[in-house]
C-alpha cells in the first residue's frame, strides 16, 4: 500500500525531472541561438571584404585605363611611340609625331587641338588640327590609332554635333556646290552615316539634298533643312 510519504517523493521526483528537462531545453536553445549568431557574423565578415575588394578592383581598373590612355597619348605627342594608321589596302602605316611638325608654323604643320569624346564612347579622343582639318586618334588594344583625318585639298575633316552626338564630317566644298559626308561612331563601330549638300540641276537651278536613312539614295530638302545641318558643324 502506497503511503503518503511515497506519494510526496514521487511528486518531488517528477517535479525535479520537469525542471531538468526545461533547463536542458533552455541550455540547448541558448546554444543554438549563440551558434546561429556566430555563423551569421562569420558569414558577414567573410562576404564583406570580398564585395569591398571587387568594388575597389573595379575602381582601380577604371583609373588604370584612364591613366594608360593619357600616358599613351602623351608618349605619342612626345614622339616616343608611333601611332598606327590603316591604309585603304589594309596596311598598317606608322605615324611618328616628330614628322608632324607639332611646333611648326608651316601650312602642312599639325598642332594639338583638344581632347573630346568624338566617337561617343564616354572617353575623350585626341584631336590634332592640320592642313586638311582635324585628325582623330583613339586608343585601341593599348595602341594609338588614327581613325579619321582629312583626305586632301578637296576633303577636309571637321566635326559636327547633331542629334545629341558627335559626327565626324568629310567636307567637299567647291565654288558653286558642296557635299558633306557625316559619320557617327560608338567606340570603334560606325553606327550611322548621313550625306547632304547642294548642287545644280540640268537647268542650272540650285537645289539641296540629303541621303535617305540607311541608303545611298538622296532626296531633295529645303534650304532651311540644309542650313540646319550646316549649323550642326562646329566652327570652334
Amino acid at each position: 500500500m502506497t503511503t503518503r510519504k511515497n506519494k510526496r517523493k514521487r511528486k518531488a521526483r517528477g517535479f525535479s525531472i520537469c525542471l531538468i528537462i526545461i533547463a536542458l531545453l533552455l541550455i540547448v536553445g541558448c546554444g543554438l541561438y549563440i551558434l546561429k549568431e556566430k555563423k551569421t557574423e562569420e558569414t558577414e565578415s567573410n562576404t564583406t571584404p570580398i564585395a569591398t575588394s571587387e568594388s575597389s578592383e573595379t575602381v582601380l581598373e577604371t583609373q588604370n585605363d584612364e591613366e594608360i590612355k593619357e600616358d599613351l597619348f602623351g608618349l605619342f605627342l612626345d614622339g616616343k611611340i608611333d601611332a598606327e594608321a590603316i591604309s585603304e589596302e589594309g596596311i598598317e602605316v606608322p605615324i611618328n609625331a616628330s614628322n608632324l611638325d607639332l611646333e611648326g608654323d608651316e601650312w602642312d604643320s599639325y598642332h594639338f587641338y583638344d581632347y573630346r569624346d568624338v566617337n561617343n564612347d564616354g572617353d575623350a579622343e585626341l584631336m590634332l588640327s592640320g592642313p586638311y582639318g582635324y585628325s582623330f586618334y583613339d586608343i585601341r588594344d593599348n595602341k594609338v590609332v588614327l581613325f579619321e583625318d582629312g583626305q586632301g585639298t578637296g576633303a577636309t575633316c571637321i566635326l559636327a554635333y547633331y542629334k545629341d552626338a558627335y559626327w565626324i564630317v568629310q567636307a567637299h566644298a567647291w565654288e558653286d556646290y558642296d557635299d558633306f559626308s557625316m559619320y557617327r561612331y560608338e567606340g570603334s563601330t560606325l553606327t550611322e552615316t548621313l550625306r547632304f549638300g547642294s548642287d545644280a540641276d540640268e537647268n542650272d537651278e540650285k537645289y539641296f539634298y540629303r541621303s535617305l536613312p540607311n541608303s545611298d539614295e538622296i532626296e531633295k530638302i529645303s534650304e532651311s533643312e540644309y542650313n540646319e545641318l550646316i549649323d550642326s558643324i562646329l566652327q570652334d
